[in-house]
């Protein structure tokens, strides 16, 4: 993974765990607590929670991130099956990352490592990515914009099969940089949502 303004010798692995499914019906809305705070500016800090992309009605895969996007930043929603229910989405169940690393928004397959990358505006930035599914669940088009600006425009979603699979049960976000960075970030599997809050 690249790694942009990173010292190895003092980044730290700080996890807060989180277990939650919030369905529109239930009338019920969950918040995962903030990042934790790092001891160093350069440091790494990650949160795991419960995401499951079961539905079987779901029809639209949905993030959306408000960041401060500079290089010295980055913000990576990661989505994977928690095979062994420890909680913790590990780096071999990682299946697809989503994010914001050295300056570029990207797209990661991570089975094959393959990663689509795209620039956008600088400063603080909305992020919106709408994934369209088909009845059988598998991606058909996607909407990405950085502040309302296309984005990922050469991705053919029906050819990415990776971009959803209703298997994931699980998901993180990696956090990098200045304590500062602040993200925003919502993840729904829509019709009624499942929502993910991180703030």
């Amino acid at each position: 993974m690249k790694l942009c303004m990173m010292n190895a010798a003092c980044s730290r692995q700080i996890l807060a765990f989180a277990v939650f499914g919030v369905v529109k019906v239930l009338a019920a809305a969950l918040a995962v607590p903030s990042l934790p705070a790092t001891e160093y500016d350069d440091c790494e800090v990650v949160t795991n929670c419960v995401f499951d992309a079961s539905r079987r009605d779901a029809r639209i895969f949905s993030i959306r991130m408000e960041i401060d996007a500079v290089p010295s930043n980055g913000v990576e929603v990661v989505f994977g099956h928690d095979a062994n229910n420890d909680g913790i989405l590990s780096r071999t169940e990682e299946a697809l990352v989503v994010g914001y690393d050295c300056g570029e928004w990207k797209v990661v397959d991570c089975t094959t490592g393959d990663e689509t990358t795209c620039t956008g505006p600088s400063g603080r930035v909305v992020f919106d990515w709408k994934l369209r599914l088909g009845s059988d669940r598998v991606p058909r088009s996607l909407a990405a914009t950085v502040n309302g600006q296309p984005a990922f425009a050469q991705f053919d979603p029906s050819s990415a099969s990776y971009l959803f699979d209703p298997a994931w049960n699980a998901a993180k976000v990696v956090r990098r940089g200045p304590d500062d960075l602040h993200p925003n970030i919502l993840c729904s599997v829509d019709n009624d949502p499942l929502f993910l809050y991180f703030r």
